[in-house]
């Protein structure tokens, strides 16, 4: 008889003992499975950050390359030095090799448009190669301005002497007159002492008229 009640007495405690594990299995488990959710939500939350972020970027790229304002370019490799411009600018920039080429759309005498040109950091273009020739007159062509256009060039210190802007002489081999100069006079006293690059002739040769006359013009500026 008392073998039988330490007998029960053994299954009850293993049962009760039995019923505590499987609680703290039960308990642990729901532990995981918590553990397992906030797991699982941190790398969602994560991944939808990480594609926000990215999102955000890439709106943010192609905005600026939809809204900035950058010149026309001759070469892949852009120039950070452009001057700061107001948004009503409208003059035509563009980069070949290690200069830019500002092509002007409002008219200004040959004075006011070289300071115009040295308030953007350089000065009316110097032209002193043959490929540099071409290249301006071919922008020129391009954009269908068959108009007139001041470059650096003038001989108002000493008549019949052509000094570009740096004060360097006119090589006579690199110069692309329609017509020899002839400092006509009968608009202006002073006759004719600024050289524009003419568009309306075939190959865009120079001409020399008073520098009192409102013209386009292109201004050249160094880049590094």
């Amino acid at each position: 008889m008392s073998e039988n009640i330490y007998l029960n007495t053994f299954q009850t405690h293993n049962s009760r003992s039995t019923e505590k594990d499987q609680q703290k299995e039960c308990v642990s488990d729901k532990r995981d499975g918590v553990c397992m959710m906030v797991l699982l939500s941190v790398l969602l939350f994560l991944s939808l950050l990480v594609n926000a972020v990215l999102a955000y970027l890439y709106y943010t790229n192609n905005t600026n390359q939809i809204m900035g304002y950058e010149p026309v370019t001759n070469n892949s490799n852009l120039a950070v030095n452009k001057p700061s411009l107001p948004c009503n600018y409208k003059e035509r920039w563009v980069q070949d090799k290690s200069r830019f080429y500002i092509f002007s759309t409002d008219t200004m005498d040959w004075n006011s448009s070289r300071e115009r040109c040295q308030d953007l950091g350089g000065d009316l273009v110097i032209i002193n190669s043959i490929e540099e020739q071409e290249f301006l007159a071919q922008q020129i062509v391009t954009s269908d301005a068959l108009v007139l256009h001041w470059i650096g060039l003038t001989d108002r210190q000493t008549e019949g002497t052509w000094l570009w802007v740096d004060n360097t002489p006119l090589n006579i081999h690199l110069s692309w007159w329609s017509l020899p100069p002839d400092d006509y006079n009968a608009e202006d006293p002073l006759g004719e002492d600024c050289a524009v690059l003419n568009g309306y002739l075939s190959g865009e040769k120079w001409g020399d008229i008073s520098c009192l006359k409102k013209e386009r013009s292109i201004c050249e500026i160094p880049c590094s």
